[in-house]
């Protein structure tokens, strides 16, 4: 009889180890499926947000290839403007040395190139519309929304948003 009590007690307790082992393996590879299921979210997550952030990227180098686009078409008008001004100021001075000639005696009016200043001051061509960034600015200062910014003045608001950063004086929103 003690053997059979001893193969009884041998059997409980190999089952008991079988339970405890079997137990800890599940726990194991819960734990295992549970860390997958993290890392496959995380990596999903991550791979979301580079997606996000190289749109973002792309729209923002977009836009500022355009304003470099519009200063590049602002420096060219004002060179022609430039060559132009140089022009009617050197035609200024070949008329003034004529009338000196002509008339040496008659005192000769103000410089050319103050008369072309003038000129130009006064003219409305001479005036060129301030670049969206300026406005954009102006009015930010101002104390107006980015969005009634954009409304105001036919622009997307992300524009509006991205001139404001770049100009570091982003207010914080409440």
């Amino acid at each position: 009889m003690s053997f059979a009590l001893l193969a009884g007690l041998n059997a409980l307790a190999l089952i008991c180890l079988y339970l405890y082992f079997a137990r800890r393996i599940d726990r194991r590879l819960a734990e295992e499926k549970l860390l997958d299921a993290l890392q496959s979210q995380a990596d999903r997550i991550v791979k979301e947000l580079l997606q996000e952030l190289n749109r973002v990227t792309d729209r923002n180098i977009t836009l500022m290839e355009q304003k470099v686009d519009d200063v590049r078409k602002i420096l060219d008008t004002a060179d022609k403007r430039i060559l132009l001004m140089r022009g009617r100021i050197e035609k200024e001075e070949a008329a003034g040395k004529l009338e000196e000639r002509l008339r040496p005696g008659k005192p000769r009016r103000e410089p050319p190139a103050a008369r072309i200043a003038q000129t130009a001051e006064a003219s409305p061509a001479a005036e060129e519309e301030l670049p969206a960034g300026s406005h954009v600015m102006d009015l930010y200062r101002r104390g107006i929304s980015p969005e009634l910014i954009a409304k105001r003045l036919d622009v997307p608001a992300g524009e509006v948003e991205l001139i404001i950063s770049l100009q570091g004086h982003k207010r914080k929103n409440p």
